[in-house]
């Protein structure tokens, strides 16, 4: 019994790992990425401009991370954890 306790506890821990590393390293590889490739070169935007659009790229995937966790937090049920480690 507890074995199988540790071993949920574990898989949420993950759960909740990845998705802080998510929720962390999206939304600033999205705010470079399309500033750089996108506002700056291909559009050719000022620097004020490209990272006030960058921004709100940021912002949206941001909203879409914690989004996904928190669909995942609500929805996962502990018995779908215990079938995943069995």
């Amino acid at each position: 019994m507890t074995n199988q306790k540790e071993q949920t506890e574990l898989q949420v821990f993950k759960t909740v790992l990845l998705h802080c590393i998510i929720i962390i390293t999206f939304p600033v590889i999205s705010f470079f990425t399309s500033k750089i490739f996108i506002f700056d070169k291909l559009l050719g935007l000022e620097t004020v401009t490209s990272n006030v659009y960058s921004a709100g790229v940021a912002i949206a995937i941001l909203h879409i991370a914690l989004g996904a966790f928190i669909y995942r937090a609500y929805f996962d049920t502990p018995s779908k954890l215990q079938m995943k480690s069995d």
